[in-house]
């Protein structure tokens, strides 16, 4: 979709062909189909447009609870930031007022800002993603707060700014990168155009590596529902500690200071519960300090599971009932699990050899019971821990 054919799209005549297409309920599987009915009436890039749109407000309701006003290109949907990530970044920017959303793409970011009561400058090198931010922005009632700009992040006026979030693009001819430096705008550009004062957030790659964060920077790692989203680098006077780790939609942090923490202490045997630490704490580095929390300790110095006795329910780590634990041999686990009519499993690899998939086929079980299976190191010794979820 070109800006031109957008604008149409948000004419009146745009919007019934846009009813029409919603209508239609438009699939992968169908959208061709789709497409030849709407074009006997239609101008083709229009009639393609509408049904694009009608697609993916389908596939953004994941991501967005008002998907169904919302306009997007599919780079912008897969790239952008999802309502509950974007509701918790903007909080930290609460006090600053005015606020510049740099690469802001569709508009996401700059809603969820605005929506906590910022007043937004919204930049963009794309026109077409500036006015699909617009006009999301217009949708969702907060076009008084949010001023698109299609220009250069590095270079347009920004007078109001009183801090500043930037999502640079981590993508270039097909490739990902993990270096900020390789982002365009790099982290290094950003920085010199603000500088070290300024309350700068950056959005960057959750795998970077640690030697890539700076050491001026906190650097928060966020989960949503158990699954790595992000990390994000704080600067100026946003930065409020060096490690964060946080889960959502809970919302609980977990923080560390300083140079890494030396792991916690192992454990002599897999205890009454195990702990599975969310991704957000594992790469944050913040296993230690879970495990003081938890009062836990490490299976295996190699292997980020925590053992302890009774259970501690928490946000940071999916915890599992122990109800046996051996060395790993598939007959002997075989044996266990049919001698208790257990006929399915769920296995989950932690550290193991073992391919969970040929695990299962070998397993041959029959059963009404189900039960999960981590597979594992403990002291170095590959283990078999039959289980089940708490909480």
């Amino acid at each position: 979709m070109d800006l031109e054919t957008f604008r149409e799209l948000l004419s009146p005549t745009g919007q019934r062909l846009l009813r029409q297409a919603v209508s239609l309920q438009p699939t992968e599987t169908t959208f061709l189909t789709c497409a030849a009915t709407l074009r006997k009436h239609h101008a083709p890039a229009l009639a393609q447009a509408a049904l694009e749109t009608a697609l993916l407000r389908t596939k953004a309701r994941e991501k967005f609870a008002d998907a169904a006003l919302m306009y997007f290109t599919r780079e912008a949907l897969e790239q952008s930031t999802s309502e509950i990530v974007g509701r918790h970044r903007a909080r930290r920017f609460a006090e600053f007022g005015n606020v510049a959303d740099l690469c802001c793409g569709i508009g996401a970011d700059a809603i969820a800002l605005a929506r906590a009561g910022l007043t937004v400058a919204a930049v963009d090198l794309d026109p077409l993603r500036v006015a699909m931010c617009g006009a999301n922005a217009a949708a969702l009632g907060v076009t008084d707060r949010v001023r698109g700009i299609a220009g250069d992040a590095l270079a347009a006026p920004l007078p109001d700014a009183r801090a500043a979030f930037a999502d640079p693009d981590r993508r270039a001819n097909g490739r990902r990168f993990l270096d900020p430096e390789d982002y365009s705008p790099s982290l290094g550009a950003l920085r010199g155009r603000f500088g070290a004062d300024f309350p700068l957030g950056v959005k960057i790659a959750p795998g970077v590596a640690k030697s890539d964060i700076p050491s001026a920077a906190e650097a928060e790692f966020v989960s949503l529902r158990g699954e790595l989203k992000e990390c994000i680098l704080w600067f100026g006077p946003l930065r409020q500690a060096v490690r964060r780790a946080t889960v959502l939609p809970s919302g609980e942090t977990l923080t560390g200071e300083g140079e890494a923490s030396p792991p916690p202490p192992l454990a002599e045997r897999v205890g009454e519960v195990l702990y599975d630490p969310d991704p957000a704490v594992t790469r944050a580095g913040l296993v230690p300090q879970l495990a003081e929390r938890l009062s836990a300790e490490a299976t295996d110095f190699e292997v980020q599971l925590l053992t302890g006795g009774a259970h501690a329910p928490t946000a940071f780590a999916t915890a599992y009932r122990v109800e046996h634990a051996a060395p790993f041999h598939p007959n002997h686990l075989r044996d266990y699990l049919r001698e208790r009519q257990i006929g399915r499993v769920t296995v989950i690899n932690r550290g193991s050899p073992a391919d969970p998939a040929e695990v299962v086929k070998k397993l041959k079980l029959k059963g009404p019971g189900h039960r999960g299976v981590l597979l594992t190191r403990v002291r170095g010794a590959h283990t078999a821990v039959v289980c089940e979820r708490l909480g």
